[in-house]
């Protein structure tokens, strides 16, 4: 979708009262996002991809958010229209699309130390730690067993029938949905997407954004790209994690499961098969075989049944 600027730069008078706006558009994905500065500060505009979200789910992200910030949670804070709402409906190619505009989270993309790590584990233990006296009358998808494991297979069902994969992945996902009916494992609210896309660090002190994957699921999520990329970053991780919130054994050892249980949601979305995915997709089902031979190895070589 082209987004017109100048447009957007006059609804964001319109809706908000900025003048003399500046707008960069942001490399994103699965929503929009455009960078505004102007006299009257420097801001995030958040356009909410239609065929992912609807306006009362939006709203569940940003009652979470104010909830998040009512309890010292370093999450970037969104800001209030002329008319006193936070969700506002902008004109964009023809179409009504749901915005909310957030304060630009101080500083910058985070570099991969492991002292990031250590601070993004606090973070989401801040945010779980909130979370659980959270409510709200809006709807919010839950990522469960069915969302986590048998929506992906019924999305991806014909490529990997296509490529002779089916009955390996099906497999594969009888063994993790075991792992997931574990009754020791935390559930409840998670970001669901804590990367270092997702977070600003400024004098030590990480600002976690984009809330828009945060749903109910297993707390053992959390952090399964921090260990599919290092056992070290997860430790660190751990650490600062454990610092503010427990994090048994149960959950530490589940952890390598939802490397894959995510990857192949991460699949389904990268073939173009998820609700949210926009755009081209970025893998190909040929590519679905070395995929599927990956999680068979991390599963013989990381977890333990």
């Amino acid at each position: 979708m082209r987004l017109d600027t100048t447009l957007i730069e006059q609804q964001l008078k319109n809706y908000y009262g900025l003048d003399k706006i500046e707008c960069k558009t942001l490399n994103t994905l699965a929503n929009y996002a455009i960078e505004v500065t102007s006299p009257n500060g420097h801001f995030a505009l958040k356009i909410y991809n239609p065929a992912s979200r609807t306006a009362a789910e939006v709203q569940w992200e940003i009652d979470l958010t104010l909830h998040l910030i009512k309890y010292n949670v370093p999450v970037a804070k969104p800001v209030m229209g002329k008319d006193s709402q936070y969700l506002q409906t902008f004109t964009i190619g023809n179409q009504n699309l749901t915005v909310v505009l957030f304060e630009w989270a101080l500083g910058n993309k985070p570099k991969p130390e492991l002292s990031t790590y250590n601070l993004i584990g606090e973070a989401a233990a801040h945010i779980h730690n909130a979370a659980d006296t959270f409510t709200s009358k809006y709807p919010r998808e839950e990522y469960d067993i069915h969302k986590l494991i048998d929506d992906q297979l019924k999305r991806m069902q014909e490529p990997l029938k296509e490529f002779g994969q089916w009955n390996t992945v099906l497999d594969i996902s009888n063994r993790m949905r075991k792992i997931m009916l574990d009754a020791n494992l935390d559930y409840g609210i998670i970001h669901n997407d804590l990367t270092l896309d997702n977070v600003h660090l400024y004098k030590g002190k990480v600002t976690v954004f984009d809330l828009d994957s945060a749903a109910k699921s297993w707390r053992a999520a959390e952090p399964w790209g921090v260990l599919k990329a290092s056992e070290d970053r997860f430790k660190a991780w751990l650490v600062g994690y454990r610092a503010n919130r427990d994090f048994n054994t149960d959950n530490e050892n589940a952890v390598p499961a939802f490397v894959i249980i995510e990857d192949i949601r991460n699949t389904v979305w990268k073939l173009g098969l998820a609700k949210s995915s926009r755009g081209k997709p970025l893998i190909k089902p040929s590519n679905l075989p070395q995929i599927v031979n990956e999680w068979l190895k991390w599963e013989k070589d990381r977890i333990t049944y």
